[in-house]
């Protein structure tokens, strides 16, 4: 059996953002270019890589603009191994901030994802920031004197 000391090590949490507006345009999943303002059904989005041993620890969702024109316009964050990892589908329509749900899933360097989903295409407003706050298994940054 090993002999445990005390944690002497620590580092700073990582802030990830990213934002899109209804009329940016973006490759993806299955490589097609979409334009926000055109998605019709649901399209998956590799938002922001993160690297292996990432764990989600917080972030969120703020509608800074509703979108406007679609009937059904969300959001839902999550990662190639489950759609909403992060988050439900967050309505688009209705600014305000919606806070990821950390889950303690330790990743191998799979992407947060967001399924942009539109019943009626042709937005003519919206605009939306996804933050995500996340740590490194192992990484270190500061030494902790005791």
């Amino acid at each position: 059996m090993s002999l445990l000391k005390s944690a002497r090590s620590a580092q700073y949490p990582l802030d990830a953002e990213f934002t899109l507006t209804f009329g940016d345009s973006m490759v993806d999943v299955n490589g097609v270019t979409r334009n926000f303002a055109d998605v019709q059904a649901a399209s998956i989005f590799d938002l922001i890589p993160l690297p292996p041993n990432a764990v989600v620890t917080g972030g969120d969702i703020v509608v800074d603009v509703p979108f406007v024109g679609g009937t059904a316009t969300t959001l839902q964050i999550g990662d190639s191994g489950s759609a909403g990892r992060y988050s439900a589908a967050v309505d688009l329509k209705t600014a305000g901030r919606t806070a990821l749900t950390p889950t303690g899933f330790l990743g191998n360097g799979e992407n947060i994802r967001g399924t942009f989903s539109d019943t009626v295409a042709a937005s003519t407003a919206g605009q939306v920031t996804v933050r995500v706050l996340y740590k490194v298994k192992g990484r270190s940054q500061e030494v902790v004197i005791k």
